[in-house]
């Protein structure tokens, strides 16, 4: 069984630059046959992460996205990224000026992590365990 998940984004090219460049995702670009709408998207595992722009998904559901402005996108909910060189993307976010929330590394168990939030304000948690580096 697989998820998909759909993200509504006000920028589709800075979700692109943000999640490709900046983060190292493996990020996969689609247009719609029927529309000229760009999709974005991220595969991990089974589960897919669709970036979509807010004009679009609010135009296929009004009343998904008629109470967002009261809280940031997200709100209560995080998602976690396995990555293969946790210090690489942090040296490529410091060298953006990227602000990060929290970083931890748990060496007794081999798991580190890093909290920031996408440019639509997601908050995302980029996780590098020892077993991914041997």
């Amino acid at each position: 069984m697989g998820l998909i998940i759909t993200l509504a984004v006000e920028d589709i090219d800075s979700s692109a630059y943000f999640y490709r460049d900046l983060l190292q995702l493996p990020l996969q670009h689609y247009t719609l046959d029927n529309s000229e709408e760009e999709i974005l998207l991220l595969e991990q595992g089974d589960t897919a992460i669709l970036l979509r722009a807010s004009s679009a998904v609010e135009a296929e559901h009004p009343a998904a996205l008629q109470h967002l402005q009261r809280h940031n996108k997200g709100v209560g909910i995080s998602f976690d990224f396995k990555i293969d060189n946790l210090d690489l993307v942090m040296r490529c976010l410091a060298h953006h000026n990227i602000a990060t929330l929290h970083e931890s590394d748990d060496q007794q168990h081999g798991i580190r992590e890093l909290w920031l939030y996408d440019p639509d304000h997601y908050l995302l948690i980029l996780t590098e365990t020892a077993a991914d580096n041997d």
